[in-house]
C-alpha cells in the first residue's frame, strides 16, 4: 500500500509540474522526468493527456474557484486569549494577521487555513516548532479554533517588520556585495540550522526571506513558512514554486537537504545576478543544465561567488555541497585582492591534483576567516565541573598546539571563567570569540556523560554535535576527543600524532587485521581479537573502529540486525576515543554506506583525504560511494586517483575491475582483474572475478582456467557458482547444478547462487527444486531490499525471481523501479530482459536493450534462457550494429 501510495504521489506531482509547460516543452519534460522508466512514461501521458482534454480540472479543483469567508475578523478574540488587529497578507490557502496575545502582553501574527483547508499544517510544522535560531521566524504554537466555518488551524509566530527579499530585488537599487554576503550568510546559518534539527524547507525563495531592521541599522535575515511548504495549494503552489526547485523534484522525487539546498543556490543567484537562473518555463533547460555564471550578468562581486553558486545548482544532487554549513564556509573565506601569476599557476595545478590539494590551493587564494575559540567551562553538577576543569585545559594546549593552515586563537576556559562567562551568546558579546566549545557533563555511577558542540558564534550555527561515555580508566582518552571534535569541525588540516596501540594488545589487533583483509568472510575470526585488543588497551580507537568494520561485514553477510548495532556501538566507543583519526572516519563512512547515507559516507571519506591526502582506501571509497551514487565519470576519476598514488597496489584495480563488470565492460574489466592476480598472485577472489569476465566474453578456456585457479589456492561459493554459469552457458546445466549446490552449501545466504540453481533445475525439468530455490532467492532478496531499498541490483534480481514465481504485477513493479535507481548497470539491464522475457513481454526487452552495451548484447547472445529472443530480427540487429560500431 505505501509503495502505491507513493508511485501516485510522485506520478501526480509529475503531471502537475508538465501541466505548467508550454504545450510544446511537455514531451520533453515528460521524457526527462521518467528517464528510462518506460511505464512510467506511459502513465503520465496519458495522464496529461486526459488533464488537457479535461480543461486542466487538475490544477484548478472547485474549491478554488470558491469564493472563501475570511476565517477571523479584526477586533474578533480567538482561544480567548488572541485579539484579532488587522490582516496583513494572504496565501493560496492560508491568511496572517496581525494580533495582540494578552497572556504574554505583545503583539504577534498569526496564519491561519482558509475555510476548506482544514488541515493547514504539514507534519514537518512538528519539528520546525523546535527550531529556535535568529535567523528562522519563531512559531510558538499550534491552535485549532471553532468558527461557524467548522475548524479553523492557525499558528502563533513571531510578527515580522519589514520586507521580503523578493521585494527588495525588485526595487531600482541594486545590492552590493556587502549586503548580498551578509543576507546570505544569516540565510546559510538559519537554513543550516534547520537541517541539523533533521527540518527540510521544501519552499525555499526569496519570497520566504523576510529583512527585517535592526536597531543598528543591520539587517536581521528571516526564513518563514518553514514546513508549510509541503501542503498542497492553489495551481501555482503545487509541489513547490518552480523555478526554485530542485531537477529531482521535477522527477517526483521526495525533497531533501539537497534539494533545499538547490533553492539556496537560486536565491544566491538572485542576490549577484538579480534575477533568476532560469528563465520562466525552462523546465528542460533545468532538468538538465546549469546557468551561466550570475557574474556575466552582474559585476561588482567577487570569483568565489561564481563557484559557490554554480556548485549549489548542480542538477545532480550528489554534485552539491553536502551540508549548508560547506556553502557557508566558502562564502566566509577572504578572498585576496589582487591574484599574482602564481596563483594562476597554482590553480592550474590544483584542476590536475587531488581533491585533497585542490582544497589546499583554494584555502591558499581565498583562505579562511581567522578563528577566536573559546573553550567554555563544563556546564553540569559540581562534581562534573571539578573533574572537568584540567581536562577542558588539555583541550586548550592540544588545539594551540595543531598544525593548520588558518590562524586560531584560543580563548582557555580560565579565561572564560575570570570573565564569567558560561554561554555561547557572552562568549560572543564578551570575547568576541567567532567559534565556543560547549560541553555538558554529568556522572552516571563512576561513569562520566558528556554532550557537546561547536558552535560558528557568527551564525550561532552548531558545526558539529557529539557525545560520550567516560569509564574512569578511559577518561584520559577525553581531551584527545574533544581536540578532535574541535579539529575536524574546523577542518583543520594536521592533527597531532595519534596515540600509538600499546604492545600488549597489538598482536591481537594485527591478527585481528589479518583475519578482518583476508577474503572478507572472516569476521567471526576477527571480532573476538579486536574485542581483545580493545580490552588490553581502553585508549586507542583503533580496535573499536576495525570492530566496527568486522560487524559490518558479518552484517552484510547474515543480514542480522544485531551484528549492524553492535558495529554501531563500537564505533560510538571509538568516537568518544578519538572521532578524527583515520581509522574511525573510515569506519563510520562505511556504516554509512551500509544504510545508504552516502552523502554522509562522502563526508568522511573526505575528511580522511583532509587529514592524510595519499589516503588510497579513502579514494577507493569515494569511487565505491558515487558507483552507488551512479555517477561514472566521478566514481573512474577517484579510481584512478587510486591507482596513481600507489600503481603496485593490487585492490585499487580489482575495484575498477568490478566497476566495469557491473557495466558490462566486461574487456575493461578482465584487463583490470588480470592485473590483479598479477601483483597479488595468492588472492584467489582475483581469478574468480577475472574467470567470471572471460566467461562473459565467450573466452571459456581461459576462463576455467582462471576459476580452477582460485579453487586451487581456496574453494568459494563465488569460483563455484562462477563455474556452474560457465557450464550452463555450455549448455551442460546437470553439471551446472552440481557447483550450485556446492556453492549454497558454503553459503546459503547469497539469492546470487539460489537463482542460478533454480535456472539450471527449470531447464533440466526439476521444477519442484527449481520453485523452491527461486523462493529461497526471493526471500534472500527481499531481505536485502528492506535494509537498503536504493539497491537498484537488488531490486532488478527480486523482479527476475518473482517473474519465475509467477508474481507478474509485482516483476513489472520492481523492474520499472530497478532501472530508475541503476539506469546505467549492465546487470539491471540484463535482469530486465530476462525477467521481460520470462513474462512474455518481448518488447519491453528490446526496449531495454536500446541502452545495453555491446559485450553485454553478445554475452546476452549466448544466454541459455533467451533463445526465442535471440531469434528475433530486432535483437539480430541490435547485436549487427556492435559488429559494425561496437567494441
Amino acid at each position: 500500500m505505501e509503495k502505491n501510495a507513493a508511485h501516485d504521489e510522485r506520478v501526480m506531482s509529475i503531471v502537475a509540474m508538465a501541466l505548467r509547460q508550454p504545450p510544446s516543452e511537455r514531451e520533453a519534460y515528460i521524457r526527462l522526468s521518467c528517464e528510462s522508466d518506460r511505464q512510467l512514461y506511459e502513465e503520465i501521458s496519458e495522464a496529461v493527456d486526459w488533464e488537457g482534454r479535461m480543461g486542466s480540472f487538475l490544477l484548478h479543483p472547485m474549491i478554488a474557484f470558491q469564493e472563501f469567508a475570511r476565517p477571523f475578523e479584526a477586533g474578533q478574540v480567538i482561544a480567548e486569549r488572541f485579539e484579532i488587529v488587522r490582516e496583513i497578507g494572504e496565501g493560496g490557502m492560508g491568511i496572517v494577521y496581525e494580533a495582540f496575545d494578552r497572556k504574554r502582553k505583545q503583539r504577534i501574527a498569526i496564519k491561519s487555513a482558509k475555510p476548506g483547508f482544514h488541515r493547514l499544517l504539514s507534519p514537518e510544522l512538528e519539528g520546525a516548532l523546535k527550531v529556535r535560531h535568529p535567523n528562522i521566524c519563531l512559531v510558538n504554537q499550534i491552535h485549532t479554533a471553532q468558527t461557524e466555518h467548522g475548524e479553523v488551524d492557525f499558528l502563533t509566530m513571531e510578527l515580522l517588520e519589514g520586507e521580503t527579499l523578493s521585494a527588495r530585488l525588485k526595487a531600482p537599487a541594486k545590492l552590493t556585495e556587502n549586503e548580498a554576503h551578509e543576507i546570505a550568510c544569516q540565510l546559510c546559518a538559519g537554513l543550516a540550522e534547520a537541517h541539523r534539527s533533521g527540518v527540510v524547507h521544501r519552499d525555499l525563495k526569496s519570497a520566504n526571506l523576510f529583512l527585517c531592521p535592526t536597531e543598528d541599522r543591520g539587517v536581521r535575515v528571516v526564513i518563514t513558512d518553514f514546513g508549510l511548504a509541503g501542503v498542497q495549494a492553489q495551481s501555482d503552489e503545487i509541489g513547490g514554486t518552480p523555478q526554485y526547485m530542485a531537477p529531482e523534484l521535477w522527477r517526483g522525487e521526495k525533497a531533501s537537504k539537497a534539494s533545499d539546498i538547490y533553492s539556496l543556490g537560486v536565491i544566491l543567484y538572485e542576490l549577484v545576478a538579480g534575477r533568476l537562473p532560469f528563465a520562466e518555463g525552462s523546465a528542460v533547460e533545468q532538468l538538465t543544465n546549469r546557468p551561466p555564471a550570475p557574474r556575466t550578468i552582474a559585476d561588482g562581486f567577487g570569483a568565489r561567488w561564481d563557484r559557490v553558486v554554480l556548485e549549489c545548482l548542480s542538477p545532480s544532487p550528489c554534485d552539491r555541497p553536502q551540508e549548508v554549513t560547506a556553502v557557508l564556509a566558502a562564502l566566509e573565506k577572504k578572498p585576496v585582492r589582487k591574484v599574482p601569476l602564481l596563483v594562476v599557476a597554482l590553480l592550474a595545478v590544483a584542476a590536475l591534483g587531488t581533491p585533497a590539494v585542490r582544497t589546499r590551493l583554494f584555502d591558499l587564494i581565498w583562505p579562511p576567516p581567522n578563528v577566536r575559540l573559546a573553550i567554555l567551562p563544563f556546564d553540569g553538577p559540581e562534581a562534573a565541573a571539578v573533574l572537568g576543569g584540567g581536562v577542558l585545559q588539555d583541550v586548550s594546549d592540544r588545539v594551540g598546539q595543531l598544525r593548520r593552515g588558518r590562524s586560531i586563537v584560543v580563548i582557555e576556559p580560565s579565561e572564560t571563567l575570570k570573565r564569567n562567562v558560561h554561554s555561547s551568546q557572552q562568549a560572543k558579546e564578551v570575547l568576541h570569540a567567532t567559534h565556543a566549545l560547549q560541553v555538558t557533563a554529568h556522572q552516571e555511577g563512576a561513569d562520566l556523560v558528556t554532550k557537546g558542540q561547536v558552535i560558528n558564534l557568527n551564525t550561532m550555527v552548531a558545526l558539529r554535535s557529539f557525545s560520550g561515555r567516560y569509564a574512569p580508566d578511559n577518561l584520559t582518552a577525553l581531551p584527545v576527543a574533544l581536540a578532535g571534535e574541535v579539529s575536524r569541525a574546523l577542518n583543520l588540516r594536521v592533527m597531532s600524532s595519534a596515540r600509538p596501540l600499546s604492545p600488549d594488545a597489538t598482536q591481537s589487533y594485527e591478527r585481528g587485521l589479518y583475519f578482518l583483509r583476508r577474503d572478507g568472510q572472516s569476521f567471526d575470526e576477527a571480532i573476538p581479537l579486536f574485542e581483545q585488543a580493545a580490552r588490553l588497551d581502553s585508549l586507542s580507537p583503533l580496535p573499536l573502529a576495525q570492530l566496527a568494520e568486522a560487524y559490518i561485514k558479518k552484517f552484510k553477510a547474515s543480514k542480522e540486525r544485531s551484528s549492524l548495532e553492535a558495529a554501531q556501538r563500537s564505533l560510538r566507543d571509538a568516537e568518544s576515543l578519538s572521532p578524527d583519526s583515520i581509522a574511525v572516519l573510515l569506519a563510520d563512512g562505511l556504516l554509512r554506506e551500509t544504510i545508504s547515507q552516502y552523502e554522509k559516507a562522502l563526508e568522511d571519506y573526505r575528511r580522511v583525504q583532509v587529514l592524510e591526502p595519499r589516503n588510497i582506501n579513502a579514494s577507493l571509497r569515494i569511487a565505491g560511494v558515487y558507483d552507488e551514487l551512479d555517477v561514472p565519470d566521478k566514481a573512474i576519476e577517484a579510481y584512478r586517483q587510486a591507482i596513481e598514488l600507489d600503481p603496485d597496489y593490487y585492490e585499487s584495480y580489482e575495484d575498477l575491475g568490478e566497476y566495469y563488470y557491473y557495466r558490462g565492460n566486461y574487456t575493461e574489466a578482465a584487463e583490470q582483474f588480470q592485473k590483479t592476480t598479477e601483483r597479488a598472485p595468492g588472492m584467489f577472489d582475483a581469478y574468480t572475478n577475472l574467470g567470471a569476465a572471460l566467461s562473459d566474453l565467450g573466452r571459456d578456456a581461459e576462463a576455467e582456467q582462471a576459476l580452477l585457479a582460485s579453487l586451487k589456492i581456496h574453494e568459494t561459493a563465488r569460483a563455484l557458482n562462477s563455474m556452474g554459469a560457465m557450464r550452463a552457458y555450455q549448455k551442460r546445466d546437470a553439471e551446472a547444478v552440481e557447483y550450485y549446490r556446492r556453492a549454497v552449501a558454503l553459503d546459503s545466504g547469497d539469492y546470487y547462487y539460489w537463482g542460478n540453481l533454480g535456472d539450471s533445475s527449470r531447464r533440466l525439468g526439476h521444477l519442484g527444486e527449481a520453485q523452491a530455490a527461486y523462493q529461497k532467492a526471493m526471500n534472500l532478496a527481499s531481505l536485502e531490499l528492506q535494509e537498503n531499498p536504493r539497491l537498484g541490483l537488488t531490486r532488478s534480481f527480486v523482479a527476475s525471481f518473482a517473474a519465475r514465481l509467477g508474481d507478474a504485477k509485482r516483476a513489472y513493479t520492481e523492474i520499472a523501479q530497478a532501472l530508475q535507481l541503476s539506469p546505467g548497470d549492465a546487470k539491471v539491464i540484463r535482469r530486465a530482459v530476462l525477467t521481460y522475457d520470462a513474462l512474455g513481454q518481448r518488447d519491453e526487452a528490446i526496449q531495454v536493450l536500446s541502452n545495453a552495451t555491446p559485450q553485454l548484447l553478445r554475452e546476452l547472445d549466448r544466454q541459455p534462457d533467451l533463445v526465442a529472443l535471440r531469434e528475433d530480427s530486432r535483437f539480430q540487429r541490435l547485436l549487427a550494429n556492435t559488429s559494425i560500431g561496437g567494441k
